[in-house]
């Protein structure tokens, strides 16, 4: 696949439980590109889910195998991903279709899935999308 991916950290964190990364990708191609809709749906009522949308929608791309994590410290450790069941089933929607130069901005809340603290560097891998349809994007984020 031609798509490319790297992470963004957004300006302004503050908390390193809260800390999110912005998982970029763009189709560099002069055709258009179809990749996995990241959009699953809300939580229904029921749940009485308690976080916030982003952290919803990264947990069901995670449990279903359409994201996959990893967190590493400085001194080369695993940090350990928490697990956060959904109990549901996505709503998969149609492929979204990245245009020439077009990009698709997926928010993941890291502090939500990994102990992250404040102060610590982190090297964060991601794998995101389907069967041959994936992208993956590495890099160095640091905890304010």
């Amino acid at each position: 696949m031609s798509l490319t991916a790297g992470i963004e950290v957004p300006p302004h964190q503050t908390a390193a439980r809260a800390f999110a990364v912005t998982l970029r990708i763009t189709n560099p191609t002069r055709r258009s590109i179809a990749i996995l809709n990241p959009d699953l749906g809300v939580p229904s009522a029921e749940m009485r889910w308690r976080r916030s949308q982003d952290v919803y929608r990264a947990a069901m791309l995670i449990s279903f195998g359409f994201l996959s994590l990893s967190v590493t410290g400085e001194a080369g450790r695993a940090v350990k991903q928490e697990a956060i069941p959904t109990w549901a089933t996505p709503v998969l929607r149609p492929p979204v279709e990245l245009g020439p130069r077009q990009s698709l901005a997926v928010d993941i809340p890291l502090g939500a899935f990994f102990r992250l603290r404040s102060g610590k560097t982190y090297r964060v891998a991601i794998t995101y999308g389907d069967r041959g349809r994936q992208v993956s994007a590495q890099g160095r984020v640091s905890i304010p």
